[in-house]
């Protein structure tokens, strides 16, 4: 093994030592009993498979009954506690790691509502929320579980054979040299290379596949279905041929594996039979001893498989570490007083292109302020900054919230403090009951049809079979953009215990005479909470105090 795989290996270790540390103490202990367990159960099946090939050879010599009871009674009791340890392993185990995979895919969406949206690709968020989660159970079930029994066992075997037959234990000690070490750390080498080129091409795969199911109206439509299905396909194939490859390799390493441990077996018999026959070791034992060996290399078996987990387990542990542990990059636990906002200077970057430069803006405690400009001068990059979707290396300049720096002010309690209402709403393939809860859980269904009515949403409402039970469809596709709109603003109505909304164009798709008025209810719902008002009709912007322009990356002029 060479120094960078040793380097891996103790690394690997490590990290599943870290996985560990996911599981709460109950849950640590429990996996504890449980690897306690398979060790057992290891133990007992090896000792079994010993012990009966001494029994029938002790037998067909027909001693007196007597002298095999004790043998007898030992065979039976190592099949009864193999049978329960394997049991109990099982049920232990699993229920520690289902627990422990439950409480980590709500702590590791809990770690994605506070990021900065777009901080990360969606394939790569889609496969820790999913693949790397998941992989965790690995860590216990495939590689911890598995390396505890085979060590226990190999080092229990090389004490029999040691006390009965130094030369069979030193043949013990080669084949689990070659199986338990050589191997694995082929067996992990090929896991980590795998794990590398699986992670990248089936990032590539999601990511191609999730851009052409969103889109997939508009290529058809543009006559670019089948480029992009190829193009999937491509993607798909290449995914395969690294399985392909790594399958290869792996049934290899699993031949090897066999080929080292029966010829272990022939090994200690060959060096059992010859102590037999010159009377160094009674006949019975030499039967023992060979199906000793042959329990050990079916344990140590395994332990090529844990090792080529453990390369990929440890990766995918240690990525659902940082997304549960760490904060949004810049964040910190920064919470601001009130809904005041200072910008001064600011200058904004997005995609390495400045969008925003030189703003200076005013936002007082219960002030509203309408922002008017034409479209792509950044005035919704403003409303994006005061809700924290914006990173932080984007950003320069002094931009405050309360007093506190937002590059620095805690997601989670900025979004306490601003409710944002985009242009287009995000509605979930749930009921209409379900999407309006969004905004306040416990609002009764009174509450909610007051909300509907105040954007004018009545006719529409009163014109749906199932009412509020009504399905809206994945990103509300049974509804149309207008529809979404007052969906969204309903929910801005609901919304309490914010001190700023923003309102990012939210009745672009209503028609003009309606806009201001629902507008206006939105606003009202809370009159006590300040407001930044994006709009571009002057009868949406004379509902605010103050109006300001924003003609330019470099220019912002007051009205």
């Amino acid at each position: 093994m060479s120094a960078a795989d040793a380097t891996s290996a103790r690394g690997a270790v490590g990290l599943v030592g870290r996985a560990l540390r996911l599981a709460t103490p109950g849950e640590r202990r429990r996996i504890a009993v449980a690897a306690g367990l398979g060790t057992l159960a290891g133990a007992s099946g090896t000792a079994l498979l010993a012990l009966s090939g001494y029994l029938i050879a002790r037998a067909a010599e027909q001693p007196p009954v007597l002298s095999l009871t004790v043998a007898i009674v030992c065979v039976r009791a190592l099949g009864l506690v193999r049978a329960v340890a394997r049991y109990g392993e099982r049920l232990v185990g699993h229920d520690a790691v289902l627990g422990t995979l439950a409480r980590l895919r709500a702590s590791v969406f809990a770690g994605l509502a506070d990021r900065v949206p777009g901080d990360r690709g969606s394939a790569e968020l889609l496969d820790r929320t999913v693949a790397d989660v998941d992989r965790v159970q690995d860590a216990f079930l495939r590689s911890i579980a598995p390396l505890t029994a085979a060590a226990a066992v190999a080092v229990g075997a090389i004490v029999v054979a040691l006390l009965l037959l130094p030369s069979a234990a030193l043949a013990l000690i080669a084949t689990t040299l070659v199986v338990g070490v050589l191997l694995p750390a082929l067996a992990q080498s090929i896991g980590r290379d795998a794990a590398r080129a699986r992670g990248v091409r089936r990032s590539a795969l999601v990511r191609e596949l999730t851009a052409t199911l969103d889109a997939a109206e508009e290529l058809v439509m543009a006559g670019a279905g089948e480029h992009h299905r190829q193009v999937v396909a491509e993607h798909g194939a290449a995914l395969s041929r690294v399985e392909d490859r790594e399958a290869r390799l792996t049934a290899l390493v699993a031949a090897g594996t066999s080929l080292a441990s029966g010829l272990g077996v022939v090994a200690v018999l060959a060096l059992a039979l010859a102590a037999a026959a010159d009377g160094q070791l009674a006949p019975t034992v030499t039967s023992l001893l060979a199906l000793l060996a042959l329990g050990t290399g079916e344990v140590l078996g395994a332990v090529p498989a844990a090792a080529r987990e453990l390369h990929g387990t440890a990766d995918a542990v240690l990525r659902v570490e940082q997304l549960v542990a760490e904060r949004p990059p810049g964040r910190d636990a920064s919470a601001p007083s009130d809904a005041a906002v200072r910008l001064r200077d600011l200058r904004v970057r997005r995609g390495g292109r400045v969008v925003l430069d030189g703003l200076d803006l005013d936002l007082a405690v219960g002030e509203r302020v309408a922002l008017v400009g034409p479209s792509g001068v950044g005035k919704s990059t403003i409303g994006e900054l005061l809700v924290g979707f914006l990173p932080a290396h984007e950003i320069d300049g002094e931009a405050t919230i309360g007093g506190v720096d937002l590059r620095t002010v805690d997601g989670g309690a900025l979004r306490r403090l601003v409710l944002h209402v985009p242009q287009d709403p995000y509605l979930f393939d749930a009921s209409l009951r379900a999407n309006l809860a969004l905004a306040r859980p416990d609002a009764d269904d009174r509450e909610l049809l007051a909300a509907l009515w105040a954007v004018g949403a009545e006719p529409w409402f009163l014109a749906l079979r199932d009412g509020l039970d009504t399905p809206l469809g994945e990103r509300g596709a049974h509804c149309s953009g207008g529809e979404r709109q007052r969906i969204g603003l309903a929910r801005a109505i609901l919304a309490r215990g914010h001190g700023l909304v923003v309102l990012d164009e939210p009745a672009s798709h209503l028609p003009a005479d309606e806009a201001a008025t629902v507008l206006r209810a939105v606003l009202d719902a809370d009159p006590r909470r300040s407001a930044l008002l994006i709009a571009h009709r002057p009868e949406e912007a004379a509902l605010a105090a103050r109006t300001v322009g924003v003609h330019g990356p470099a220019t912002l002029s007051p009205r």
